[in-house]
């Protein structure tokens, strides 16, 4: 397993993980306000991976 699939695989968890904690905050009074930043860090980390070239499901760029 390369690099990137390992990063790929921790941040497929980190998404399932996420969306868990999200749907146990909704759920709870003034959960809304946590599962909004919850939202926000996914999309962070989205971002974050996006710069990675390779990583985020795109091929490596070639050289």
């Amino acid at each position: 397993m390369g690099m990137f699939d390992k990063v790929n695989e921790m941040k497929e968890k980190a998404e399932g993980l996420a969306e868990q904690a999200k749907g146990m905050a909704e759920k709870v009074p003034g959960g809304e306000g946590i599962a909004e930043k919850i939202d926000e860090a996914t999309g962070k980390m989205d971002e974050m991976t996006d710069k990675i070239p390779g990583a985020g499901g795109d091929e490596p760029a070639a050289e």
